[in-house]
């Protein structure tokens, strides 16, 4: 007795066969596909994000265009490249706080999403420290790529496993703390440029660092998690920055606070003539905004891998 199968079987099987392949290899085809547009779209006006001008050196090499057209454009304006990262992760951050599953609804869901994991350091800062409507909400680029992960990552299984897999997910935070980092960096200098006190530099390194925790455990409570986790399980009270992203980035916020007023020559706090302000001084001093990104996401990465291994972390006990 032959065990062939017989021919409309296997060709039936073949079939499933290719579909599931497309279905697993899809995630991978969109974020490739998020990664070429961001690669060939021209960079953003500089009002868009934050207020400058200036045009940064062109490059054609790979490691040229990251730096140039990315990490010091994103000092003038919002690179796409980073801002499909960035919004990518705070969809991913809802589901994963919702144990894995859509959000329980998507009229609540999409603002929820914004405010509370994808842009909350931006929006309490603009509502903060500047008298106007937060910048990340007037943005059609940030409008579009927040919208089309959320529609993505909330629906399709395959995407949000796809992003959650151990190295990917490494590399989306990466991405999500270059942003990040960046965007402290420039919220910072907008703050204290808009009325020039020390204190207003501190207080936006706190507003922004703990904003998105705070505004997670509100939406928590108003989606009904039962076991809402304490303040000491978000952020233990320690001042180890190797293990804690928020610590690191609130303490490169003081650090570049500190640098601009001590280690320049621009006198941001000064009212005399031939003082900057220290968005102007930023922009000056470009090299030391471009250092402090890369640290920030040297760490990330060191951090990840280092917690792989389950070796304990440099200041613990």
């Amino acid at each position: 007795e032959s065990r062939a199968e017989p021919s409309g079987r296997v060709g039936e099987q073949r079939g499933s066969a290719e579909k599931n392949g497309q279905v697993q290899n899809s995630p991978t085809l969109l974020l490739a596909a998020a990664l070429v547009a961001s690669w060939y779209s021209p960079n953003p006006a500089p009002s868009a994000f934050l207020a400058g001008t200036g045009d940064a050196t062109p490059g054609f090499a790979p490691l040229d265009w990251l730096h140039y057209k990315v990490i010091l454009a994103s000092h003038k304006g919002y690179p796409m490249a980073l801002m499909i990262g960035f919004t990518a992760f705070g969809n991913v951050l809802l589901r994963k706080e919702c144990g894995g599953k859509p959000y329980p609804n998507w009229i609540f869901g999409w603002p929820l999403g914004f405010i509370c994991y994808t842009y909350p350091s931006a929006v309490f800062s603009d509502l903060l420290f500047v008298r106007d409507s937060p910048r990340a909400m007037s943005n059609d680029n940030i409008f579009f790529w927040y919208t089309f992960w959320f529609i993505v990552i909330q629906n399709s299984e395959a995407a949000y496993n796809f992003l959650t897999r151990r190295h990917v997910f490494i590399i989306l935070t990466t991405w999500w703390m270059a942003d990040a980092t960046r965007a402290s960096f420039c919220f910072l200098e907008r703050a204290v440029a808009h009325q020039a006190v020390f204190a207003r530099g501190i207080f936006q390194c706190f507003v922004w660092c703990s904003a998105g925790p705070l505004a997670r455990l509100v939406e928590a409570n108003i989606r009904g998690v039962e076991k809402i986790p304490k303040l000491d399980q978000i952020q233990p009270n320690t001042a180890n920055p190797f293990k804690y992203p928020l610590v690191s980035m609130w303490m490169l916020m003081v650090a570049y606070l500190l640098y601009m007023t001590f280690l320049t020559d621009c006198h941001i706090f000064s009212k005399a003539e031939g003082s900057l302000n220290m968005v102007q001084c930023g922009q000056k001093h470009e090299e030391v905004f471009a250092a402090g990104v890369y640290l920030a996401c040297g760490l990330a990465l060191a951090r990840a891998y280092w917690s792989m291994g389950g070796q304990a972390f440099w200041g613990e006990t």
